[in-house]
C-alpha cells in the first residue's frame, strides 16, 4: 500500500491505496461534485457539502438498486419463458 495525498477543498488527506491513481481520480470528483453543491446551494460549510453529496449518493443508490431489483425480474421472466418454450420440446 502506498501513501496518497489528497486535496479536497483545499485540505489535505492522507489515506492508503493499492491503486493510488483511483483513488486520485475518486478524489478529483469528490471535489467537482462538492464545488457543484456549492454553487448550487450558496454554503461554504464543508460538513453541509459532504452532506448533500452523500444523500445524492444514496439517491442514487436506492435507484441502482430499483433498478437491479426490476431487472432481476425481468430476467427471471425470461427464464421461466425459455424453460415453458423447452417443456414443450
Amino acid at each position: 500500500m502506498q501513501t496518497v495525498e489528497l486535496v479536497v477543498l483545499g485540505k489535505k488527506y492522507y489515506l492508503k491505496s493499492d491503486n493510488p491513481e483511483k483513488l486520485k481520480e475518486f478524489a478529483r470528483q469528490l471535489e467537482n461534485s462538492l464545488e457543484e453543491l456549492n454553487q448550487r446551494f450558496n454554503t461554504v460549510d464543508q460538513t453541509k457539502l459532504y452532506l448533500l453529496h452523500t444523500l445524492q449518493l444514496m439517491e442514487r443508490c436506492l435507484e441502482l438498486n430499483k433498478q437491479n431489483d426490476e431487472l432481476r425480474c425481468q430476467f427471471e421472466r425470461i427464464g421461466d419463458l425459455f424453460k415453458d418454450i423447452e417443456s414443450e420440446f
